[in-house]
């Protein structure tokens, strides 16, 4: 689980960034120095310092200005986890796996005000925190503690351009006099607009509560919740018809058919110059929503965290997580919707951990001096080992098969409340269509004018109920002062049962049972060169789980097939770390190939895809007054089809310049043939650099920069999102009772792109069909009063 958290009077300095604690990644008291892995831990200086929750979610790309192989999904607020190495990290909350979500995205935005810090690590988990789904790699939010020391809150007010607006409180201290019970209570409330208008807002309330106890010396007990209540539009659409000409010199691509006559396929869909207009200027804030778009919905979570000492070197562990969420998300003209009616996930573990030396490590001989190139001999050990369940309960209805059909619209001349699929005969043609693909669309039960596909697949709609029961082993052998072996080993089984959601017709019921065993290892050597300077070699290979839209498993007309489950996950990495200059630079290179597995909506194989690639990072804090961060990230991401029937989907093949030139349908929703494709919407390198100077009267500045290069929009390689670069600026002034900051984005104007989705991320077949005009200049101030 957790390494031990205590909170004492005397706050480290508001510069102190460098990597040098230990980490939660492996359950195990290791420094990042000795964690055999690109790891970050990021606190709330680096939050503040990268913008990281700046608009109440989390920017695209304010993850990237801190881990250059971290640039993330455009989600508008519904992303719970930052993409790493091309996919969405999966997150765990003090530890334990936030399952309820597919790709990241829960459907819902996620409560950034309960998180204290995080650790992030690139590339699959571990044997202890175990992992589900396919991800680029690991998030563990480490929530706000109590304060055990003495009573202290804060109350501060966010104001930002674009109508951003939010608001919160912080308190928290010891309940009684001996200061062994203690509690933080933390409120956050947003009401935001958005650059992207019209129609776009999101408006949350959170509450968060955490009770901690340490009746003795060898007992804890720590309590966390959090409740939020969200009103929000789901940013399932963005520009669409995106072009060179769009991109570079900001020209629209204009022409519509009548709303009743829009097609998807090449069936009945006329070529796009048999109506096109003329290219015309557009404004980066226009995009395909329209203003009956609808995002609803609650979360909440308890979590209670136990630790017994047993004895020395021994302490017993136990992290329960229960988890409650019910929405509704409707995105008329992409067409998307989604309703879970009630959503929940419960989860257990209990662990030992021990800590002890085999006696010949402490014999005369073996401790003498010296000990050559491997070092003096030790055979001390750390372990931790214990067993996992869960249960989780999905009743979801969705629609999305026919999801990215954005370039039918016009936005730049048509009505937006016409941007609705649904009323086209196309659509209509399939409500209540048995005989249509994933089953038709059928009214979803108390929800008017909604509809779901009842056989979608992996698209989400289920009824389903799975439990999961995994024993763990992880050891660290630290064989010599030098050299130490870190195994691990994990067996997780599933016990699905799954079936077609109410509202389904009786002749497309569909129900299943399945049993699944998904392993998991991990190994690695780490080898001290000097003391200061670590080399480290990881592997790390498991099956992950297909999971729908908000985690739960999918009955195919064939029920569970053996392909949801069957997915490959892997990584080799080696690196070096060094810690240099008495501890004030930490630097870290590493290579990397990390294959991850794509699901496919249908009944077929996962496509492999491997990234394969080389990340240095360099932290620089010579006092407290300065500090700086800069690293280089290089990968190549490659799915391969070449196994499967066809090649990677989209829904439309071919850039809107082509289908104009050529006369070619839109939203032809076609597939390349077999083979193997580079990552789109993928930069295949990235620089980024943050500096950060305090003087001793409280004032301080951040400056920090990112490079990206070319992303190409489709499979095709055709059209592209050319170099790039941004810069952000922070302006602070910190007093011991009050701070005042101001925020500013995109500090010289540059008008940059971002794909619609990133690398291997589910919704990169809508690279064609939508675009994230970047956020312009763009200020945002904070006071806060600390009391």
């Amino acid at each position: 689980m957790l390494p031990e958290v205590s909170v004492t009077a005397t706050s480290p300095p508001e510069s102190d960034v460098l990597p040098t604690d230990s980490s939660s990644v492996y359950g195990l008291d290791l420094s990042v120095l000795d964690t055999p892995r690109q790891v970050t831990p990021i606190n709330q200086t680096m939050m503040r310092s990268s913008g990281m929750t700046a608009q109440g979610y989390i920017d695209p790309l304010s993850t990237a200005f801190l881990i250059p192989g971290a640039i993330s999904e455009n989600s508008g607020g519904m992303m719970a986890a930052p993409s790493v190495r091309g996919m969405a990290a999966q997150p765990y909350i003090n530890g334990i796996q936030f399952t309820a979500l597919e790709a990241g995205m829960p459907l819902t935005p996620f409560n950034w005000n309960m998180v204290e810090s995080e650790d992030i690590t690139e590339g699959p988990a571990n044997a202890v925190f175990g992992q589900e789904q396919a991800a680029g790699g690991t998030v563990n939010y480490i929530t706000k503690q109590p304060y055990f020391d003495r009573f202290r809150g804060q109350m501060w007010d966010t104001t930002g351009m674009y109508e951003n607006y939010m608001w919160g409180a912080d308190i928290g201290g010891p309940i009684d006099k001996e200061h062994k019970v203690a509690y933080r209570l933390s409120y956050m409330g947003i009401e935001n607009g958005s650059y992207y208008q019209p129609d776009v807002h999101n408006d949350q309330q959170n509450v968060y509560l955490a009770l901690g106890a340490r009746p003795t010396d060898n007992y804890s007990v720590d309590f966390y919740s959090d409740f939020g209540t969200y009103d929000f539009t789901p940013m399932m659409e963005w520009m669409n018809r995106p072009t060179s000409s769009l991109i570079q010199d900001g020209l629209y691509n204009t022409g519509s058919l009548p709303v009743s006559q829009v097609q998807v396929g090449t069936v009945n869909n006329p070529g796009f110059a048999s109506y096109a207009g003329p290219l015309e200027p557009i404004s980066r804030r226009m995009i395909a929503n329209n203003p009956e778009s609808q995002g609803l919905g609650y979360t909440g979570f308890v979590q209670l965290v136990q630790r017994l000492q047993l004895g020395e070197g021994i302490q017993l562990r136990n992290n329960t997580f229960a988890y409650y969420g019910r929405n509704s998300v409707v995105a008329p003209s992409a067409y998307y919707t989604e309703v879970a009616m009630g959503d929940y996930e419960i989860d257990n573990r209990t662990e030992l951990l021990a800590q002890f030396a085999t006696p010949i490590g402490q014999s005369k001989e073996s401790s003498s001096p010296g000990g050559g190139l491997l070092g003096k001999l030790l055979l001390q050990h750390q372990i931790d080992t214990g067993v996992e369940w869960g249960f989780e309960h999905n009743l979801d209805y969705e629609s999305q098969m026919w999801f990215g059909n954005s370039n039918a619209w016009d936005i730049l001349r048509t009505n937006p409340t016409s941007w609705n699929l649904t009323q086209t005969a196309f659509f209509q043609s399939l409500i209540r269509n048995p005989s249509a693909p994933g089953g038709g669309e059928w009214p979803i039960p108390g929800k008017p004018g909604a509809y779901f596909e009842p056989l979608n697949g992996s698209a989400g709609t289920t009824d389903s109920n799975y439990w999961t029961l995994a024993p763990f082993y992880q050891h660290d052998l630290q064989i010599t002062d030098k050299l130490s072996l870190l195994f691990g080993a994990r067996a997780t089984t599933y016990f699905v049962s799954s079936q077609t959601p109410p509202g389904t017709p009786p002749e497309l019921f569909v129900q299943a049972q399945t049993i699944q065993e998904l392993p998991m290892v991990n190994a690695s050597a780490v080898y001290k060169i000097y003391p200061w300077w670590t080399a480290y070699f990881t592997y790390n290979w498991m099956y992950v789980a297909n999971v729908g839209a908000v985690g739960g498993f999918n009955v195919y007309p064939s029920g569970l097939p053996n392909s949801s489950f069957d997915l490959q996950e892997q990584l080799f990495e080696g690196g070096f770390k060094w810690s240099l200059l008495h501890n004030k630079l930490y630097a870290s290179v590493a290579g990397f190939s990390q294959q991850i597995p794509l699901f496919n909506f249908v009944d077929v194989s996962p496509t492999p895809a491997t990234v394969t690639g080389l990340e240095a990072n360099l932290t620089y804090q010579p006092d407290r007054h300065w500090w700086m961060r800069t690293g280089y990230f290089f990968a190549r991401g490659v799915e391969d089809w070449s196994g499967l029937p066809y090649g990677p989907p989209m829904s439309q093949t071919y850039s809107t310049a082509l289908a104009l030139q050529a006369n070619l349908p839109l939203n032809n929703n076609g597939s390349y043939p077999p083979g193997a494709y580079p990552f789109i919407g993928w930069p295949q390198q990235v620089i980024n650099a943050m500096v950060t100077y305090q003087a001793d009267s409280g004032f301080g500045a951040t400056v920090s920069a990112l490079v990206m290069s070319q992303q190409f929009l489709g499979y095709n390689y055709a059209t592209a999102i050319p170099w790039q670069y941004l810069l952000n600026a922070r302006i602070f002034y910190a007093q011991p009772k009050w701070e005042v900051s101001l925020w500013i984005y995109n500090l010289t104007n540059e008008p940059y792109w971002l794909p619609y989705a990133i690398g291997s991320m589910p919704d990169r077949t809508n690279d064609y069909g939508g675009i994230v005009a970047g956020l312009p200049f763009w200020v945002q101030g904070t006071m806060a009063w600390k009391f």
